[in-house]
């Protein structure tokens, strides 16, 4: 359902929890044919409500997908061809990583060292290891290390900027056109933030690239380097990803945040203030939806009385957590299911729990005896 069918929902119930109240009732409920009504209370309205609102931000495009979960919690214009600026360094740090060496040594050409904009101050002549010049194009934004790597890959910037689309067309992104290695504007160099979504996804599965874009500060050929990305130590659990800022570009931004093991990803293109509008967005995803791991509640439906007349605590089996907005999580039941043939003096499973939602299982895992009195 639509964002505004929800909006519109939370705000009946958000002005029926204060009516119901005064009138002595209990909190408003949603209901379906065939399963019990499921209440709302006003906590799970108010995150309700939060989920069907539409944050305000400054940005052109923007995408917030949490990853774990593959689902996109926010989109403005997902898919409008847009500048990328340096945006284009995760491709260009992507394709060293998976056609060069770590530990190779690359001499610094005349057309390298004099690339024009952000730099890490590459000399003419100068000899680097590939995983230095990754510090110099990822963390300050070097122009000089991107040309450096692309043609350290593929011979010549020329022939590197083919490898770029080849991968592109590789990976499905149908709004992206790379024309060189950095991201300066050219006129003709678009990416989207959809894509965007798709090859930081990608990157950020090898772990060189996950570690380097993670790194606030390196000392690394002699050279002190920050990283251009102030959300890293601003918000909590910033892990990345890459900064880019041109005239035509504007400020563009691809964010990475990890909490409990889950990642969510943020692109803005086009901002004018990336670091308001990202927070904007982290907080609104965070707010909006939660992951919880499947447990049995720490009350009766953790214990079950056995043949022998003694009581036995349960155990749910480890499964992956569950996503859901945060306004359903009040409504979620635990069911639990016992296999009546089966006794609780047993070492295999004797049933399984299920967590619950308006009639639909959310999860499944299996229960077994492990404890008396």
């Amino acid at each position: 359902m639509s964002c505004c069918f929800w909006r519109r929902l939370a705000l009946v119930c958000l002005l029926a929890v204060g009516a119901l109240a005064s009138l002595g009732f209990g909190p408003p409920v949603l209901t379906d044919s065939g399963y019990p009504p499921l209440r709302l209370d006003p906590d799970a309205v108010e995150a309700l409500l939060r989920v069907g609102y539409r944050p305000a931000i400054t940005a052109s495009a923007a995408t917030v997908v949490d990853i774990d979960a593959n689902q996109t919690l926010y989109a403005l214009r997902p898919h409008e061809p847009l500048p990328p600026a340096s945006t284009v360094k995760v491709m260009t740090a992507l394709l060293t990583l998976q056609r060069g060496n770590l530990a190779d040594s690359v001499t610094v050409s005349a057309t390298a060292a004099n690339a024009p904009g952000s730099r890490m101050g590459l000399a003419t002549g100068e000899v680097l290891t590939v995983e230095e010049l990754l510090y110099g194009l990822l963390l300050p934004s070097g122009n000089d290390a991107a040309v450096a790597l692309a043609e350290y890959v593929g011979g010549s910037e020329t022939g590197f900027v083919a490898l770029m689309n080849e991968a592109a067309a590789a990976l499905g992104l149908a709004d992206t056109h790379f024309t060189n290695a950095h991201g300066l504007d050219d006129g003709a160099g678009t990416v989207s933030a959809a894509d965007l979504i798709v090859l930081s996804r990608v990157a950020l599965d090898d772990p060189t690239f996950a570690r380097i874009v993670a790194t606030q500060h390196a000392y690394v050929a002699g050279r002190s380097l920050t990283n251009t990305n102030q959300l890293l130590g601003l918000y909590a659990g910033a892990d990345g990803v890459k900064t880019g800022t041109t005239v035509a570009a504007g400020e563009c931004l691809i964010a990475s945040v990890t909490r409990d093991g889950h990642r969510l990803l943020v692109v803005l293109l086009g901002s004018q203030d990336r670091y308001s509008d990202a927070v904007t967005l982290l907080n609104f995803a965070a707010s909006g939806w939660r992951w919880r791991m499947v447990a049995l509640p720490d009350n009766a439906l953790a214990w079950e009385i056995g043949a022998d007349g003694r009581a036995y605590r349960l155990r749910a089996a480890a499964v992956p957590d569950v996503f859901l907005p945060a306004w359903q999580w009040p409504l979620v039941q635990p069911v639990r299911v016992l296999d009546a043939t089966i006794p609780l003096t047993s070492t295999f499973p004797v049933g399984s729990l299920r967590l619950m939602l308006d009639g639909q299982v959310l999860a499944t895992t299996l229960l077994t005896a492990w404890q008396g009195p």
